[in-house]
C-alpha cells in the first residue's frame, strides 16, 4: 500500500493551470484559516506532487511543520497557491 506524501483536507481535482502546467483547484468552500495540506517527509522533495503553483498572490500560507492554512475564504474552483518564498531561501525558477 502506497502512502501519500501529500495530505488534502479538502476535496480537489488537478487541472489545467493559468498560472503554470498543471495546477491544484478546490472543490470545497475552504473558510479562512483551516489548514488545508501539509506534506509527509521532506517538503522539497515531495512538494511536486502537490501541483499547488507558487504565486505572491498566495491564498495558502505556510505555518510550519509542513502544513498550509488558507489566508483567506476561497471559493469553489479556485486554484490554490503558496508563495513558495515562504519556506525557501530562493524560487528554483
Amino acid at each position: 500500500m502506497h502512502k501519500s506524501m501529500v495530505n488534502f483536507f479538502v476535496e480537489t481535482s488537478v487541472l489545467n493551470s493559468p498560472i503554470h502546467g498543471l495546477g491544484r483547484f478546490t472543490n470545497d468552500f475552504i473558510d479562512k484559516g483551516r489548514i488545508v495540506v501539509t506534506i509527509d517527509g521532506n517538503i522539497y522533495k515531495n512538494e511536486n506532487q502537490s501541483y499547488v503553483n507558487h504565486s505572491i498572490d498566495n491564498n495558502l500560507d505556510y505555518i510550519g511543520y509542513n502544513r498550509w492554512k488558507s489566508n483567506r475564504d476561497i471559493k469553489i474552483g479556485e486554484e490554490l497557491t503558496m508563495n513558495y518564498l515562504q519556506w525557501v531561501k530562493e524560487l528554483p525558477f
